[in-house]
C-alpha cells in the first residue's frame, strides 16, 4: 500500500509527489512517456508559481536557467502607447519567469529522483481504478505490456486536458470552444527588447514577442480562420521584425479552450491542473494554476494520512480547497478573455483611439499596479469572491 499514487508526470504532478515525498510519504508517478519533449508550448512561471518551485527545492535552478521578465511595452503604428513594470508587486520575485515548460519537468524530475529514485515510473499509462473502504486500487500497463496493481489512500490525477483519471472517475469536463486561434514559433532574437515582453497592436490582430532563454524569442499572433499567410509574414507586417523562416525552432498553431470540472475533490480521488481546469494559454497562467494547485493540495493530503482530525473536517478543507482553486482558474479565464477580446483585429478608423485611451490608461500608477498584480497573479481575490461556491465551470 503506497500512500499517494499520482497519474500524470507534468510540473503538477511532479511538484506534489516532491512536496508529499519531503514530508515522509510513500508516492508513485505514473509517466505515459519516457522523454520529456523536445519542444513546449508554456513557457510563462509567475510569482505564485515560483514561490511553490522554491518550496519543491527548484526555484534557484529555475532562476538560473530562465529569464526574468519585468517589463512589457504595448507598441501601435511604430510608438510605444502603453509600458507596465512589475517592480510594485507583493512579491518577492517580481518578475514573470520565461522557462519553457519541458526543462521545468527535467528540473522536478531531477529533484524528484535525488529524494526517491523509485518514484517515477516512465512509460507507464493509467488504465483504471477501483475503490475499497478506505483505499483504491488501480491498474497500469508498463513499458514491457505488463499490467501492474497499485493499492493507495489517495488517486491524483495530474493528466492533462484529456485526463483518464477524470474519464474512469465519470467526473463531467464542461466548457466550450473558444473563437479565437493563434500560431506562434521560436526563432533567434533579432530584436533589441532584451528582456522585455512586447505586444504590437496591430489592426489585423494582436502580435505578442517574448524573450526565451538562449537568445531565442517567441512570437505569437492572433489568426483568422481564413489566414494563410506563415508566421514570419505576420511577424514582419505587423510588426516590422524580420525573422528566418528556416531558423525556427518550434512552429505551433493552437485553438483557446475552457473547460473545468465542478469539484476537483471527490473522495479519495483528487484533479489537479489542466485535469480539472483548461483555460486559454493566452496570459499564460496556466502552469502555475497547476503548480499553487499541487502546494495546496499537499498538506491537505498530509493531514488525511496522518489521521490529523476527524474525517467530516478533511473533506470540508478539500471541498474548500476545490472552490478556491476553481476560483482562481475561473479568474485566470477571465483574464485570458478579456486578453483575446483586446488582441483580436479592431476597425481601423478606432486605432487612434484605443491607443489614446491606452497611454492615459497606463500613464496612472493605480492602473498599471492593478494590471500588473493581475496580470502576475499575485492580487489577493476579496473575501467575498474567496467564499463565493462553485455554480458550475468558469461562471461570472
Amino acid at each position: 500500500m503506497i500512500d499517494v499514487l499520482v497519474v500524470g508526470g507534468g510540473p503538477s504532478g511532479l511538484t506534489l509527489a516532491i512536496l508529499l515525498i519531503e514530508a515522509g510519504c510513500q508516492v508513485k508517478v505514473l509517466e505515459s512517456r519516457t522523454v520529456v519533449g523536445e519542444h513546449s508550448r508554456a513557457i510563462g512561471i509567475h510569482p505564485p508559481g515560483l514561490d511553490v518551485l522554491h518550496r519543491a527545492g527548484i526555484g534557484e535552478a529555475a532562476l538560473a536557467n530562465g529569464v526574468r521578465i519585468g517589463s512589457g511595452i504595448g507598441i501601435s503604428r511604430g510608438r510605444i502607447v502603453a509600458e507596465l513594470g512589475f517592480g510594485s508587486i507583493p512579491s518577492s520575485h517580481p518578475f514573470v519567469l520565461s522557462l519553457p515548460q519541458n526543462r521545468t519537468v527535467e528540473l522536478l524530475r531531477e529533484r524528484l529522483h535525488g529524494l526517491d529514485p523509485r518514484a517515477l515510473m516512465l512509460g507507464t499509462e493509467f488504465l483504471s481504478f477501483a475503490t475499497h473502504q478506505g483505499f483504491i486500487t488501480s491498474r497500469a500497463v508498463g513499458p514491457e505490456g505488463v499490467v501492474k496493481s497499485f493499492d493507495c489512500h489517495f488517486l491524483i490525477g495530474a493528466d492533462g486536458t484529456r485526463s483518464r483519471v477524470r474519464k474512469e472517475a465519470v467526473v463531467p469536463f464542461q466548457g466550450s470552444e473558444l473563437p479565437d486561434r493563434y500560431i506562434m514559433g521560436d526563432y533567434p532574437d533579432g530584436t533589441t527588447y532584451g528582456a522585455v515582453a512586447a505586444l504590437f497592436l496591430h489592426p489585423q490582430g494582436i502580435t505578442e514577442s517574448f524573450p526565451l532563454p538562449g537568445n531565442k524569442r517567441r512570437w505569437v499572433c492572433w489568426v483568422g480562420t481564413r489566414e494563410t499567410a506563415s508566421l514570419p509574414e505576420l511577424v514582419a507586417r505587423r510588426t516590422g521584425h524580420l525573422v528566418d523562416a528556416g531558423e525556427n525552432t518550434m512552429l505551433s498553431r493552437f485553438t483557446t479552450r475552457e473547460f473545468s470540472v465542478g469539484a476537483m475533490a471527490h473522495g479519495h480521488v483528487v484533479l489537479i491542473g489542466d485535469a480539472a481546469h483548461e483555460i486559454s494559454p493566452i496570459g499564460g497562467q496556466g502552469m502555475t494554476l497547476g503548480l499553487v494547485d499541487a502546494a495546496e493540495l499537499a498538506p491537505l493530503l498530509i493531514a488525511a494520512l496522518n489521521g490529523a482530525g476527524p474525517r467530516t473536517r478533511l473533506d470540508d478543507q478539500f471541498n474548500r480547497f476545490s472552490t478556491l482553486r476553481l476560483a482562481a482558474a475561473r479568474r485566470a479565464a477571465r483574464q485570458a478573455r478579456l486578453n483575446m477580446k483586446l488582441g483580436r483585429p479592431l476597425w481601423s478608423p478606432a486605432v487612434g483611439l484605443r491607443d489614446a485611451l491606452a497611454w492615459v490608461a497606463f500613464s496612472s500608477k493605480p492602473v498599471t499596479d492593478w494590471v500588473a498584480s493581475t496580470f502576475t497573479m499575485t492580487r489577493e481575490p476579496s473575501k467575498s469572491r474567496q467564499k463565493a461556491r462553485v455554480n458550475g465551470p468558469y461562471a461570472p
